[in-house]
């Protein structure tokens, strides 16, 4: 039988695709113990999904469901602060497959039999799910033994929690496989033309050289450009695409560092004396490290040569001494040996491995060794590593680190060429050892870490200047910008979407963010602990999920049609000339040269990013003939291509054949871009979660 215990450690692959599918459990406690206030907003709705409205309620519910799958499956307590931001995230996913996607897949025809879902299980075309959840951990391959012993009991499990994981798997299976069948068919639908394959050779096979002469668009002062609103006004309507965008909150904020103290230090200075003298005296040193450090110790053992040079000094040899207390940046470090042993630096063995109830097996394998059997070929009879097997079992040449103790420990106290068993948690290994270097001294050393952190007096005086601050700065945006200033405080600022869950800077941010989403614009904080420090916050800007409003699209055209008016002023200059020559005099410039250029270059010497002059030079421009303007990024170029070379590397067929290749591998993108734009999505979990 499959149980629960051997499938929870199946972690990798399956653990990530199912805390993907909502973790809310834990976020609706951190939610609910936040502050009611945000439910008290008038803003139950999570968001929108091809208009049918989420609300908080199914949002949690579904998030609570999964939560429960994968505490079952990880076995986790708790989850990760990236653990819950995925679960968020593909938790929506869900949702959106569930309201946009399926109902269209349907309508397709889409749907799977009964002989199609019993064969995704144990038929030709098994899925993929079951594939990487049913896997033995001992040979990291498929099980069929354990999804049928999972499946046979089903009807034991009194919890119900078994039941619960297939009706998961179930699921899982029915949506990949029908999301196949629907790239399929646009797969299907793809064709690449005989047209974009001749330019495509021809491009790939041509490299070009080109004399230019440019005038940029800085040399015309943005002054003698006049732009009226009537011009911005009628920009703006032609172009609403350009100015999409999601929803977003901009804040001010002021930081209060909360920092030890000058009194914390000499206290810190006077404790770590104390542990120091306790560590001295302490009858098992690694033991007292490891109940007094800070950080986890590090046990290994190094050579004298791998140590600190005055650690080494200090202690190498010299079981009763004590380095330290030695402080670097805010933290201390006392070191004393805790071991000295003859290692090897390295070793090598090949293995077989059995399952731990094969010792019999085992013994009559090694057995047969020792009379001269072929390792090689009982390896790949008996054993179960399957990666070892493809090298005859050979592990290779490692450090006694990199193995488990057990494993690393019956080696080193046998002989090059001895053949034994050793017992792990993996099973039972009949190993040959194949290399040993000389053992020489190396010595464990015990550390312990100690962190000066602010005292709670000291925690009592920041968040005292915190209070006084905001008993100025609450009463609006204007309060806390004059304060700050008077305060000399310096304030930051940031742009939150509302797809964001992180401040650059910050991590523990995600009370800061739904605070900003639930306020209005001018709205002043409380005092918020954020990374150990104490935090004030003023939206200064709320932008809505839509187009923009023209008022703050205004600057951003301005800019755009002050750059088309220089470009059409330099054009005009230029409308005369015939030849490369003729132009440069009309404008007064230099004539250059760019040489062997690609049609894929995306840089060009001396010039920079101009994506247009590199499509003109290897696309459009006749040989020997002087071009029309280009509009480049930096100003409007005029060229003339002086050569072309051809060099037959590039065949029809085989680029045909990449073109095609390019097209499959980026539809699974450009389909879930498409459905999740028709899906007309309105995210707003970030003023909840």
């Amino acid at each position: 039988m499959a149980s629960l215990n051997t499938l929870r450690t199946r972690g990798g692959l399956i653990v990530s695709v199912v805390i993907g599918l909502a973790l809310f459990s834990f976020l609706l406690g951190d939610f609910m113990s936040s502050g009611s206030s945000y439910m008290n907003a008038n803003q139950t709705e999570v968001g929108e999904i091809n208009g049918t409205t989420i609300d908080y309620v199914e949002y949690s519910n579904a998030g609570n469901n999964f939560t429960e799958i994968v505490k079952m499956i990880s076995g986790k307590d708790a989850l990760s602060n990236d653990e819950q931001e995925q679960a968020q995230n593909m938790a929506w996913e869900s949702l959106i497959l569930q309201y946009s996607y399926k109902p269209g897949f349907e309508d397709l025809g889409l749907a799977l039999g009964d002989e199609e879902l019993v064969d995704m299980v144990n038929g030709m075309y098994r899925s993929p799910v079951i594939s990487n959840f049913f896997v033995n951990p001992q040979t990291g391959s498929f099980d069929p033994m354990m999804i049928k012993g999972f499946l046979s009991n089903l009807d034991m499990d009194p919890s119900g929690r078994s039941s619960l994981i297939w009706s998961y798997l179930k699921g899982e299976m029915n949506n990949q496989r029908q999301m196949n069948k629907y790239l399929n068919l646009i797969a299907k639908g793809t064709y690449i033309t005989d047209i974009e394959v001749a330019n495509n050779v021809t491009t790939a096979n041509s490299t070009y050289s080109a004399r230019y002469i440019s005038q940029e668009y800085r040399s015309i002062a943005d002054s003698t450009i006049n732009i009226s609103n009537s011009e911005i006004k009628d920009y703006y309507s032609k172009h609403e695409n350009m100015f999409k965008q999601d929803g977003s909150r901009d804040i001010e904020y002021v930081v209060f560092d909360l920092l030890p103290s000058i009194a914390d230090y000499e206290d810190a200075a006077v404790h770590i004396k104390e542990i120091a003298k306790e560590f001295q005296a302490s009858e098992n040193p690694m033991q007292y490290a490891s109940l007094n450090s800070h950080s986890s110790v590090d046990k290994k053992f190094y050579k004298s040569t791998e140590l600190d040079e005055a650690v080494a000094t200090a202690l190498y040899n010299n079981p009763n001494a004590v380095y330290g207390p030695v402080m670097k940046g805010d933290e201390y470090t006392v070191s004393r040996l805790a071991s000295m042993k003859n290692l090897p630096d390295s070793l090598g063995a090949r293995h077989i491995l059995l399952s731990h109830e094969d010792q019999k097996v085992a013994d009559s394998i090694v057995t047969v060794l020792k009379d001269g059997g072929d390792f090689i070929a009982l390896s790949k009879q008996f054993s179960t590593d399957n990666a070892a097997n493809n090298d005859g079992g050979d592990l290779g040449v490692f450090t006694p680190e990199a193995m488990i103790p057990a494993f690393s420990d019956a080696c080193i106290a046998e002989k090059v060429g001895s053949i034994f068993t050793v017992k792990t948690d993996f099973g039972i290994h009949v190993v040959e050892l194949t290399k040993k270097t000389p053992a020489i001294a190396k010595a464990q050393i015990a550390t312990i870490t100690y962190e000066v952190e602010p005292s709670n007096e000291t925690q009592k005086v920041v968040y005292g200047e915190a209070s006084k601050f905001i008993a100025s700065a609450s009463e609006s945006y204007d309060t806390f910008k004059s304060t700050a200033t008077e305060a000399a405080l310096s304030k930051r600022v940031a742009r939150i979407r509302n797809i964001d869950r992180k401040i650059s800077g910050l991590d523990q941010t995600r009370e800061l963010i739904r605070w900003t989403f639930n306020v209005e614009k001018g709205s002043v904080s409380e005092i918020l602990e954020i990374d150990g420090d104490y935090v004030v916050a003023a939206l200064t800007e709320v932008s809505e999920a839509g187009t923009m409003p023209l008022e703050l699209a205004t600057q951003n055209i301005r800019s755009i049609l002050v750059k088309e008016k220089k470009a059409e002023i330099i054009k005009d200059k230029l409308a005369s000339a015939t030849s490369i020559d003729a132009a440069a005099t009309a404008i007064g410039a230099e004539i250059k040269e760019v040489k062997d250029l690609k049609f894929n270059s995306f840089y060009i010497d001396n010039i920079g990013v101009e994506p247009k002059l590199v499509g003109a030079i290897c696309g459009g421009a006749k040989e020997n003939t002087l071009s029309k303007p280009v509009d480049g990024m930096s100003g409007v170029f005029v060229l003339d291509v002086n050569n072309v070379t051809v060099v037959e590397d590039v065949t029809k067929q085989s680029e045909r054949v990449l073109l095609e290749a390019n097209s499959l591998n980026y539809l699974t993108e450009r389909v879930n871009m498409a459905l999740a734009e028709g899906s007309e999505l309105v995210d707003m979990r970030v003023k909840f979660f």
